[in-house]
């Protein structure tokens, strides 16, 4: 699999397909774990690390998030046993091909990496990882032992680490806020930028932000302000994390105020010149 890839096909199947905020912030962060197990077949994860990666609190509403997943053929699950982690398969969505819906983008995906040359053995591998275990594994000292491969075709690439992947950021910024300017070319400026918030938050939230430009209607500039965000004004320190608290979300209606009660604040912007100062005041930040 393809971590760009599968990002690109999610945001393709959303299109036509409906799922629940938290169902698809987690199936985005179920996609980075992949990723980084080295897109094992099934990894082992308790339910209480999802739940504080998605940041919810309630178990319950953790499940009924993760089964629309299930429901909806993105993912499988298999309960642990007692004392034992839930097993989870992801379904790629770049390799499916039903009606034509979706095709392999390994084809449109060009790997510019060496990849590494692995010797098949014959012991088996386990191909659950857990991630609870991760960390301990990858801290023992590497000795010149030969990869435990059981086919050639199961076998995970190896894939370099960069420090700031400018590239892959740009590109995943180009395919999903497609009703924004373009990155046309990453200047210093640009790539200074990048490195602060990849540095202050990491690849993934950095991507998770993108995600939430996209589904604003403010700031892509659908609301007929005249005003839409730049990937430049996105990456600006104030406004990531403004974007990342969902300062810009849209907002379901409110229910009409009881008679007699004092009116909100979101009421107050029916004024339609103070309105107009609120948005030059987010326009100038």
């Amino acid at each position: 699999m393809n971590y760009i890839a599968e990002l690109n096909a999610f945001d393709r199947w959303l299109e036509t397909n409906y799922l629940p905020a938290l169902s698809e912030l987690l199936w985005r962060k179920m996609v980075a774990l992949f990723n980084r197990c080295g897109w094992a077949e099934w990894i082992s994860v308790d339910n209480q690390r999802l739940m504080g990666l998605i940041q919810v609190k309630r178990e319950a509403t953790f499940i009924d998030y993760r089964n629309k997943l299930v429901e909806a053929g993105l993912i499988e699950y298999q309960k642990g046993k007692k004392g034992s982690p839930n097993r989870y398969k992801l379904i790629s969505l770049s390799e499916v091909k039903n009606n034509n819906t979706f095709t392999s983008e390994a084809q449109s995906v060009v790997n510019t990496e060496v990849q590494s040359v692995v010797n098949p053995v014959v012991n088996p591998v386990v191909k659950t990882v857990d991630i609870n275990k991760l960390k301990h594994k990858h801290k023992l000292k590497q000795k010149s032992i030969p990869p435990i491969v059981p086919h050639e075709e199961d076998a995970p690439k190896s894939v370099p680490r960069e420090t700031v992947q400018y590239k892959k950021i740009a590109d995943y910024w180009n395919s999903v806020c497609t009703e924004l300017p373009k990155v046309q070319a990453l200047n210093d400026n640009r790539k200074k930028a990048v490195r602060a918030r990849v540095k202050e938050h990491g690849e993934e939230t950095v991507l998770r932000v993108i995600a939430l430009v996209k589904q604003s209607d403010f700031l892509c500039g659908r609301t007929g302000n005249n005003w839409n965000a730049s990937f430049d004004w996105v990456m600006k320190p104030t406004n990531f994390v403004k974007v990342l608290e969902g300062n810009y979300t849209n907002k379901s209606p409110a229910p009409p105020n009881p008679p007699g009660t004092a009116r909100s604040l979101d009421d107050l912007t029916d004024n339609p010149f103070l309105k107009i100062a609120m948005e030059e005041e987010m326009k100038n930040e």
